[in-house]
């Protein structure tokens, strides 16, 4: 999982607040909305270079001047807000409640389900996002201004919260293949770490 901070902002255009702007070239609205995104194009208008086209939808939590914290994805310099798209009923056919698990302030409960809800959730998320894909967000210009946040307009957050710590070099094998590096294979493991 990624949190959605990147360099991806310098390179988008102004816009107002709430606004996202809408490509209209032809090879991006030639793309369909069936299978993977590889080849695609988002409605979603961005840099040809930006960190986050429609190939990449990092999981990230942020939170602005709209609300708390909640979970999110990004395409170009925007973050998509998946609580919004939860509760506008856009995620409702996922494997699991959209609505409980992406408006909470990490993503937690999301890393927690099966890896098939992971792949239904990127799966959705393109269709929505893909032109020629479901336009329900595209067409819908006040949806669009609950979805879509300016990357520069949006604090990011620790996307999860870490519930203990394992250090690895407590483990003998480690401690030992570290030393090697060293010290040596012969002088690897110092007397001191046994008793620890």
């Amino acid at each position: 999982m990624v949190c959605l901070q990147s360099s991806a902002t310098r390179a988008v255009r102004r816009l107002r607040p709430g606004t996202v702007a809408l490509a209209t070239s032809a090879s991006q609205s030639r793309a369909g909305s069936s299978g993977s995104a590889a080849g695609k194009r988002s409605w979603v208008e961005h840099p040809a270079d930006s960190d986050f086209p429609l190939q990449n939808l990092p999981f990230g939590v942020f939170s602005c001047r709209k609300g708390g914290a909640r979970c999110a994805t990004a395409i170009g310099g925007y973050v998509v807000d998946l609580s919004a798209l939860a509760n506008a009923g856009l995620l409702s056919s996922l494997p699991f409640d959209a609505r409980s698990v992406f408006q909470r302030h990490t993503l937690n409960a999301f890393m927690a389900l099966p890896r098939p809800a992971w792949t239904a959730t990127r799966a959705r998320l393109t269709e929505l996002l893909v032109a020629g894909g479901d336009e329900k967000v595209k067409r819908d210009k006040d949806l669009r201004a609950a979805v879509f946040q300016p990357l520069s307009e949006v604090t990011m957050h620790l996307p999860a919260e870490i519930g203990d710590y394992t250090d690895f070099y407590s483990s003998k094998e480690h401690a030992t293949n570290v030393g090697i590096m060293f010290r040596g294979k012969d002088n690897a493991l110092q007397p001191n770490w046994l008793h620890l």
